[in-house]
């Protein structure tokens, strides 16, 4: 090259003349110095070659490193900047360095998804994983390994769970929910992509990652018993689905309101940041069902209108109140402890005085509200075996979820266990019967009146006011489930009327102790009985009850409007006899929404505006917790034990309206009538039956020390 620069173009003799070098050489030089573009060659006889311009001759070099300074400098923003989202890297030691600072920087959790010929170079720093929740799912495992003690020994044992797929999956790692790598795994059918890795930190990207692995593979892969299952407390997580699982094993033999939890979240409604703290109440959860969700109570007092339950679901749950992206479960150390306060002891004392010599002096009207309830429960059957009842509510959830997941239509079994009167009319009727009081049912009872109210109040008054129906009432032991058919007579004054003219009814209802009745749901025209009852029927009666008591019933499907054109009629019939209506937390609610003005700047107990808004002698609202009484002089609250195992559930808001009604009806001071509903609604939880006399008595004379034992 340096004799080519000297001396000009030259032949390829003079060349190997002037450089030494064999000719033969020469000419494989001259090719190779061309093809660099160093040198050119003249194409003539004999051929000569000449040194290329030095400026001219790097310049092809320069395109090169300007080409290659560009590249490395768009590589470097992107390693520098990888933390704002995406990355995408393809050489594997790139991925592998980026899988290990993950693995090396995870604060709480570890999901990965791995395939099986992966675990070897992962496995060491697995085994670093001391202090993160950590669980594992091998991919490419064959199907027809039924032994997995092999493989159960070549993982980790910082790998709290382990499930394995035989299906082919990607490389799928998350930490914390918040940064993750998705590696694409060769044999795929989208070969440009093969050994591709997507090193995700984008919160919410990773959260999809995260889910799809969480919900979709891990639920179905087959479970490796690896290490101890039961989790122990406190523990956080940051999946729903992962608290839920370590519930359902806690609750296996421990209550469910042993369990104290904590979220931070967000409201569904509003979407503002939320923090609260509960006793578990109940939860929903299977691995074959995207929802997962579970219920608190805040403790709020007996005499709050605002419910103290409220449900919570994971991140992206809508109907919840509230959703969770941070849990913490512990445990209470909960003995089911309950103080009684002064108050009730105050109002128990009175009631203890106030109590009848003897029950059954009286006589009493109770109307209008009347079913056949078909006790039913449902029940399943497995190959070989014989029929089992479902008992928990959320196992007949999980049957349709499994049903939703097939091609096929749902099919529940069922048997009728029972068949018993229902309603209103029947459950106030059924306490005062028990309790020996002379007692006329006003109601839709059948034409004619249907066998099983002639069976149970055999000795009692009956009088039909139309065809009833019939409402299927499936029980499980945590909860009920209604199937109700609506009744197509719909009852109004005229209706009453035209059954029974109005003198009769007042032979019925004259010298009654009260007039108790019932509901506004399913009597949608009991505004307009109440005016033909004080219009027509109150001006002839010659003795008329001192009491008149109104259980709504749920009245959400009523609007605004229909509320208060109801409530003037109570109001109305208040102004002639006093009026005491009952009400639950909803219940009360819905009142206080459509009664209540919005810019109400009053101070008051909710249950006083709204005795207020309605203007009546009484609103009581009840809740298993215990009772508030409005009335005109004052607020008063009663608590109620505490039942640890209720034998019954079912019917308790009609016990304690009859237990009410009781206490009206023989005339006693609100606290005492207070204690009263509480008693008769307590007893009838332990013991699936209303009291007798002697019965109810016991249970006022123990009331105390059922606190010391719930």
């Amino acid at each position: 090259m340096s004799r080519a620069r000297t001396w000009g173009a030259q032949t390829f003799t003079e060349v190997a003349e002037t450089s030494d070098v064999p000719k033969q050489r020469v000419y494989d030089i001259v090719d190779d110095l061309q093809n660099r573009g160093f040198v050119e060659v003249i194409d003539d006889y004999p051929k000569k070659a000449y040194a290329v311009d030095p400026s001219e001759a790097i310049s092809s070099i320069r395109d090169r490193l300007s080409q290659a300074e560009e590249y490395l400098e768009e590589l470097y923003d992107t390693i520098d900047t990888v933390e704002s989202g995406i990355a995408l890297f393809k050489s594997e030691s790139t991925i592998q360095k980026y899988v290990r600072e993950l693995l090396q920087t995870a604060e709480r959790d570890i999901f990965l998804l791995l395939p099986i010929d992966r675990l070897q170079s992962v496995a060491d720093i697995l085994s670093q994983c001391e202090e993160q929740q950590l669980r594992l799912i091998l991919s490419n495992v064959s199907p027809e390994s039924n032994d997995v003690s092999e493989l159960d020994a070549a993982v980790p044992d910082t790998v709290d769970e382990l499930r394995v797929v035989s299906t082919s999956e990607d490389f799928v790692l998350t930490v914390d929910r918040r940064r993750g790598m998705y590696w694409v795994q060769e044999g795929h059918e989208y070969h440009e992509s093969e050994g591709q890795g997507y090193y995700v930190t984008n919160p919410s990207l990773t959260m999809v990652l995260d889910r799809f692995v969480s919900e979709s593979i891990w639920p179905l892969a087959r479970t490796v018993e690896h290490g101890s299952r039961r989790p122990s407390l406190p523990k956080e997580y940051i999946r729903i689905r992962d608290c839920l699982a370590d519930i359902s094993v806690l609750t296996e033999s421990r209550p469910v309101d042993s369990f104290t939890v904590s979220i931070d979240g967000y409201d569904t409604q509003t979407g503002e940041t939320v923090s609260l703290e509960g006793t578990l109440t109940s939860y929903y959860y299977t691995e074959y069902d995207i929802r997962a969700s579970f219920t608190l109570s805040t403790e709020s007092a007996a005499n709050d209108v605002e419910s103290s339950l409220v449900t919570v679901g994971g991140v992206g749950t809508r109907n919840v109140d509230y959703a969770a992206h941070n849990i913490e479960l512990r445990e209470n150390g909960v003995t089911h402890a309950d103080e009684l306060d002064s108050e009730t002891a105050r109002h128990l004392e009175t009631c203890r005085s106030e109590l009848p010599t003897e029950f059954g002096n009286e006589s009493v009207v109770t109307c209008f509200d009347a079913f056949i309830d078909r006790i039913r429960e449902f029940v399943t059957r497995k190959p070989g075996t014989d029929y089992e009842r479902i008992r928990k509510f959320d196992d007949f959830r999980e049957a349709l979820v499994r049903f939703e997941a097939s091609e096929m239509a749902p099919r529940i079994e069922w048997r009728e266990t029972d068949t018993e009167p229902g309603g209103h009319v029947a459950h106030v009727g059924g306490v005062f019967d028990e309790l020996r009081y002379d007692v006329t049912l006003l109601g839709q009872l059948g034409n004619p009146i249907r066998s099983e109210f002639t069976r149970e109040f055999r000795d009692q008054q009956l009088i039909s006011l139309g065809q009833t129906t019939s409402t299927d009432y499936v029980w499980f032991e945590d909860r009920k489930f209604l199937l109700t058919e609506p009744n197509p007579e719909i009852l109004d004054w005229d209706r009453v009327t035209d059954r029974i003219d109005v003198t009769t009814l007042a032979e019925h209802v004259n010298d009654a102790a009260i007039l108790t009745m019932g509901t506004w749901f399913a009597t949608p025209e009991l505004p307009d009985i109440l005016d033909g009852l004080r219009t027509e029927l109150w001006p002839i009666l010659n003795s008329p009850p001192p009491h008149v008591h109104i259980h709504p019933g749920e009245i959400s499907q009523l609007s605004d409007a229909e509320i208060r054109a109801g409530c003037e009629s109570i109001a109305a019939l208040d102004d002639i006899v006093p009026v005491t209506v009952t009400a639950n937390r909803s219940e009360t609610r819905r009142f206080r929404d459509a009664l209540v003005m919005d810019d109400s700047d009053s101070s008051s107990p909710t249950v006083e505006q709204v005795r207020d808004e309605i203007g009546i002698t009484r609103f009581v609202l009840h809740s298993q917790r215990g009772a508030t009484l409005a009335s005109p002089d004052e607020v008063i609250s009663v608590k109620a034990p505490q039942v640890v195992n209720p034998r019954q559930i079912r019917n308790v808001t009609a016990h304690f309206i009859s237990g009410l009604a009781l206490g009206l009806a023989e005339g006693l001071s609100d606290g005492a009538a207070l204690v009263l509903a509480n008693s008769v609604a307590g007893y009838f939880m332990r013991h699936d039956k209303a009291p007798t006399p002697q019965e109810l008595r016991s249970f006022v004379a123990e009331y105390d020390s059922f606190f010391a034992e719930s």
